[in-house]
């Protein structure tokens, strides 16, 4: 699908990957609706655009709510017309040994990898399919292709999510719709930033990927309806040959697991609550 011209539905704008992306929409000639909860966030990054930012509206949005998925592509739909674009981005990391996740930790998490995809692309198919016509991009990882250690909670989300782009793709192939997936490893975003400093782990700048590199995959599906793309591109060769490799695989998650536990930073003590007299 060309770019230029179609309007394009990214979230988790604000910020990383999803930023990065309406950017590169922008440049490319899209009227971008940019999703995300913070609406401060969001008009700091359309700012930041300088004159593309005029291709670009923000919509305050908690995707893992389907009353207000509804209202905001309905809002988007109303001002911009009928979306042809949907990037569904926003998501949220944590490595955390799973005995040690908290439950509502599992919950918000599921509540925003995977339930939020599919609401967007839920309230998305509604016009897509009105006009027979569309690109869904999914942003996976290649947590959704291997067994990452102490991710366990996060890797089963972007198995999901990878799952979904391809029962989908299959699913609306004769109706116009193309659906792919983008399955990066390490990224340099705010999020990861947090992350090392929660866990006092780091990542070797040499493991990690920019968020230009992940838009460029993604503007890639988008104009050549590519069903997935792996960057770094040489795991995606790994990935092929993970059902051949797969004893390998696992040997290496169990070997990794024992380093990263013993860097991991132990969690900070709770603080006890009085007794209320």
């Amino acid at each position: 699908m060309q770019i230029k011209g179609e309007l394009a539905i990214v979230t988790g704008a604000s910020s990383g990957i999803g930023l990065t992306v309406s950017r590169d929409l922008a440049a490319g000639g899209a009227r971008v609706a940019m999703i995300a909860r913070n609406p401060k966030k969001l008009a700091e990054a359309r700012a930041g655009f300088g004159a593309l930012a005029k291709r670009c509206s923000v919509h305050s949005c908690d995707v893992g709510s389907w009353r207000a998925v509804q209202a905001a592509f309905k809002k988007i739909s109303a001002a911009h017309g009928r979306p042809a674009i949907l990037v569904n981005n926003a998501g949220i990391s944590a490595v955390t040994p799973f005995a040690q996740m908290a439950p509502a930790e599992m919950e918000r998490m599921v509540r925003t990898n995977v339930t939020g995809l599919l609401f967007c692309t839920r309230a998305a198919l509604v016009p897509m399919r009105a006009a027979r016509r569309g690109v869904i991009v999914n942003v996976g990882s290649i947590a959704g292709l291997f067994a990452i250690p102490l991710m366990s909670a996060y890797s089963a989300t972007k198995w999901a999510v990878t799952g979904l782009s391809e029962s989908l793709n299959a699913e609306l192939s004769g109706e116009g719709i193309h659906v792919g997936v983008v399955c990066p490893a390490i990224v340099e975003t705010p999020l990861v930033k947090r992350e090392e400093e929660r866990t006092g782990l780091s990542i070797p700048h040499l493991m990690t990927l920019k968020p230009e590199t992940v838009s460029k995959a993604v503007l890639e599906v988008i104009r050549k309806e590519r069903d997935i793309v792996v960057v770094p591109r040489a795991l995606g060769a790994v990935a092929a040959l993970r059902p051949t490799l797969g004893p390998l695989v696992r040997w290496a998650a169990r070997e990794s697991t024992t380093l990263l536990k013993s860097r991991l930073r132990p969690p900070a003590p709770r603080a006890k609550k009085g007794k209320k007299g």
